[in-house]
Order: structure tokens, then sequence, then C-alpha cells
């Protein structure tokens, strides 16, 4: 086995995972529990991704056929700007290789191109933004690919705003204007 694949395999395990946190996402709600990083979240994601939760912050992954999306979202979910934010992403694929990749600020948004021929299992995701560094793993991408929940954008803001795009109706997180559908 090449050092390459042992080092990228122990980083996969030794990914920072975030303990599960308590914290309300409306004034006067009850609070509630997430899993640590990596695990389901229960909250619905703006732009049809995955969402994890990453310290007070949740971090979005939209996978695409040769990117991924990456979003910083608030505890309301709420696309947050990038100003001064960076990042990096770790991509594992099914062929047991890893890829760092630099995301690039696009918008509202982080984007990544993925390897060509690339099929994903993981990503693990860092960023720096707003005085924190956060981290977040996700999993069993390719299943999520193969069931068809990969994001085709059908959805996106009548104005063209950039990083609108969606699988799903719902506001541009830009103007606030309703997404409509894409003909």
């Amino acid at each position: 086995m090449k050092i390459s694949h042992i080092l990228a395999a122990a980083l996969l395990l030794a990914a920072p995972l975030t303990v599960a946190a308590q914290h309300s996402h409306k004034p006067g709600t009850a609070a509630h529990g997430h899993k640590a990083a990596g695990e389901s979240h229960a909250h619905k994601s703006p732009h049809g991704g995955t969402v994890r939760t990453a310290g007070k912050y949740h971090i979005e992954l939209v996978q695409q056929a040769s990117e991924v999306h990456v979003y910083l979202l608030d505890a309301n979910e709420k696309t947050l700007p990038l100003t001064r934010a960076t990042g990096t992403a770790m991509l594992l694929s099914t062929a047991g290789k890893t890829t760092s990749v630099k995301l690039t600020p696009t918008g509202d948004h982080f984007v990544a191109a993925v390897p060509a021929g690339t099929t994903l299992r993981t990503a693990i995701v860092s960023l720096k933004a707003n005085g924190s560094s956060l981290s977040a793993r996700f999993e069993k991408l390719d299943k999520a690919a193969k069931a068809g929940n990969a994001v085709s954008a059908a959805y996106i803001c009548p104005m063209n705003c950039e990083g609108s795009a969606s699988a799903q109706p719902g506001s541009c997180p830009k103007c606030g204007m309703a997404l409509v559908k894409k003909s």
C-alpha cells in the first residue's frame, strides 16, 4: 500500500469531529441536540445538499456533476457572506484516492472542481471564517449520487443571481426573490 494512501486513511480517521451541541434556531424555541459532524442532520438544506453542524455554524455540501459547492450557513440555515473566508476540501473517491482541493469563493458560496472520472465517497470540508476554524465530514456521497440525490438545479433566481441555483423551490439567498423553475 502506498504511503499516501496510508496517510490519507489516517487523516480521514483523525479528522476532527465536533461534539454534540445544544442550541436554539429561533428565539423562544426549545434547544435541540445536533449530532456530531458527519452524522445525519435533521434540518432542511436551503440549496438541496447535505447540511452538517460545524460549531455554531452549519456547512452545506451540494454535489454536482464535476464540482462540489459549499455554503456557510448560520444557526437558522441562512447563507452567510464569505467575507475573508477561506477553505479546503479533502475528497476521497470510491477508488480510495484522496485529493485535497482549494475551495474558491464564488458569490455567496465556495466551489471546487472534482477530478474527472472521480466518484466521491467522502468529503471533509475545512473553513476559516469569522475568526473560527470549522470542519465537517460528509460521508456516503457515492450512495446519495446513485440514489439520484446529487443536485441538478431545477430552480433559479429570475434575476440570475450567482449562487441561486437550487434543486427545490425557495428564495434567492442574494436578493430574496422567489426561485422559478428552469425551462
